[in-house]
């Protein structure tokens, strides 16, 4: 970005556990025909299994399976690593800002850390 001239001023990491993101993936049902998204656990539908405006049935995303996940993960760490080091020393150095959040919070409490950091 650096070198395209593109100045980065905000660099935001969300801190959360692998073994939390691993049980949010998993346990994510959607139902497809509208997108609804529910979680067995977070936020689950009123029926087991059932959305909650037609009852139809919820399913799986191919891609939400706990092995597919784990994999992800990894890739993300050896992609990230390097990036999150760069950044940091751009921060230490004045170039940017940058902000570790805590992502295992409430979504409301994350959006307001969000809009005191970006405001």
């Amino acid at each position: 970005m650096k070198e395209a001239g593109i100045k980065v001023d905000y660099v935001l990491e969300f801190d959360v556990p692998d073994e939390l993101i691993v049980d949010r993936i998993v346990g994510r049902r959607v139902h497809a025909p509208s997108g609804r998204v529910y979680h067995v656990k977070f936020n689950p539908p009123q029926v087991e299994g059932k959305d909650d405006v037609t009852g139809e049935a919820l399913t799986t995303r191919k891609d939400d399976q706990e092995e597919t996940v784990r994999k992800r993960l990894v890739e993300y760490h050896q992609l990230t690593a390097p990036l999150v080091s760069y950044y940091r020393k751009e921060a230490d150095a004045g170039n940017t800002q940058y902000h570790k959040i805590d992502g295992t919070r409430q979504v409301n409490e994350v959006s307001a850390e969000l809009a005191s950091i970006l405001s």
